[in-house]
């Protein structure tokens, strides 16, 4: 918890770096164009149960830490979970470990699997 994040984001303005969130369209559209992509799902296997997104590989974000190596850090990122939160962390986690090209999904799976069943 800070008391006071803005002062601290102030303080540190050459750490701060402006996150890649992609829609749901722009990730369907990231897929079809980029064929390196590497899209990792970082939910839980509970609820990975449910469905993933095709060619996803599944590291729950806990064990992102010890199972990064599994990951290039050359090929362009997408992390998702089930609505954001815990795949912008694992984002951050990428990009501190020198993974210079990563996003993750707003809304998450749940946004996705939304729109795709819309579509």
């Amino acid at each position: 918890y800070l008391k006071d994040p803005y002062a601290v984001m102030f303080e540190n303005q050459g750490d701060v770096e402006v996150a890649s969130r992609l829609t749901t369209n722009a990730l369907g559209e990231r897929i079809a164009d980029v064929p390196e992509l590497q899209l990792v799902d970082v939910r839980n296997p509970g609820e990975v149960a449910g469905g993933m997104i095709a060619n996803a590989v599944n590291i729950p974000v806990g064990q992102l830490p010890d199972r990064i190596a599994e990951l290039d850090p050359r090929r362009p990122t997408v992390v998702y979970c089930a609505g954001g939160y815990r795949s912008s962390v694992a984002a951050s986690l990428l990009r501190q470990n020198g993974f210079d090209d990563v996003s993750d999904v707003l809304g998450g799976y749940n946004a996705w699997d939304e729109a795709t069943q819309n579509a």
